[in-house]
């Protein structure tokens, strides 16, 4: 127990360090690209003097580096990223908590369909080795992770929503409207959330098919496979008592590594369909540099891929009673 919790401690610290390296990034990031708040405010026309002088000294963008980098940390850890260079008197934080409902929303659905399909088609796989089913899972799988997310996403537009005109283009509701607590509401965010949800689950499919197929081919391989067999059990309880539940355990991993992925996704997915999450608001601010809204983005998506990592390490530290020996 002693030795369980010195590694989960150790994780712990770990992942502050990382978080602590995400935050310095994050600021230095954004800074590096090309262009700047200041070129953007003094190169445009429809602003008066005034207002771009304000609008400089208000966000000290005239300041030296190191001092714009002293308020930023004063305020990182309260989530306070000041209000977004691009839309006025609006706080970074408030833009981003709005759109992420829209990609909790989209990633969410995702990754219940990715997990629980790419699972059973892992099982299956693995079970019927060298079946027909097998040969196409696994060819199906290796084609669609191969497969550029944008792209696919494009296709899907092209096929069922130009061609056949069964799904809108884009966006995440109808026009002018918004999310209730009702069944039309419901019904008209399944509708536009069924294309979008299909480009990122199917190439995560094919990642949690492929790696269930692996382990579960390895565990296989075990004595108690053969013992359990020996003792007179039925194939479906070998494969539910004894093979899955010690496959699961790089599927814990798989599961928290591939919120990154889902993630990375869903900025493409997101800006083909023209869905109104935090991927799609990220790159429509980046050609804006707006600094607030790009820092307190990435530093919520940073945040959430690592506490799920942690989550994740100190799972399987319980799980895997080999992890507390190491």
């Amino acid at each position: 127990m002693a030795s369980g919790l010195r590694l989960v401690a150790r994780k712990a610290v770990n992942s502050f360090i990382t978080l602590v390296l995400v935050v310095i990034l994050n600021f230095i990031l954004f800074r590096a690209m090309p262009g700047s708040p200041m070129m953007n405010f003094r190169s445009n026309p429809k602003l008066s003097d005034e207002f771009k002088l304000k609008m400089i000294d208000e966000f000290g963008l005239d300041q030296p580096m190191y001092v714009q980098f002293i308020e930023y940390i004063k305020h990182v850890f309260t989530l306070d990223f000041g209000n977004s260079f691009t839309e006025t008197l609006t706080p970074a934080m408030d833009l981003i908590m709005n759109n992420l409902k829209w990609t909790l929303i989209l990633t969410g659905t995702s990754s219940v369909f990715m997990v629980v399909i790419g699972m059973t088609i892992g099982i299956i796989a693995a079970w019927k080795r060298g079946s027909k089913f097998d040969t196409g899972s696994l060819a199906f799988s290796l084609f669609f992770y191969a497969m550029p997310t944008f792209w696919f996403a494009m296709m899907l537009i092209v096929i069922f929503a130009t061609e056949l005109d069964w799904f809108p283009t884009g966006s995440a509701l109808e026009f002018g409207g918004q999310l209730e607590f009702s069944w039309e509401s419901f019904k008209d965010m399944l509708y536009h959330l069924t294309l979008p949800a299909i480009s990122l689950t199917i190439g995560s499919i094919a990642a949690f098919s492929v790696i269930m197929r692996g382990s579960l081919i390895d565990v296989m391989t075990e004595d108690y496979i053969t013992t359990a067999k020996a003792k007179g059990l039925s194939d479906a309880a070998v494969l539910r008592h004894h093979a899955v539940p010690n496959a699961m355990l790089p599927m814990v991993a798989l599961i928290a590594i591939d919120i990154a992925f889902v993630v990375g996704g869903a900025f493409q997915t997101e800006y083909v369909f023209n869905y109104p999450g935090i991927g799609w608001l990220t790159v429509e601010k980046t050609f804006a540099n707006d600094y607030p809204v790009l820092e307190a983005a990435f530093f919520i998506i940073a945040l959430v891929v690592i506490v799920a990592n942690l989550l994740a390490d100190i799972l399987l530290v319980y799980m895997d009673p080999r992890i507390k020996e190491a």
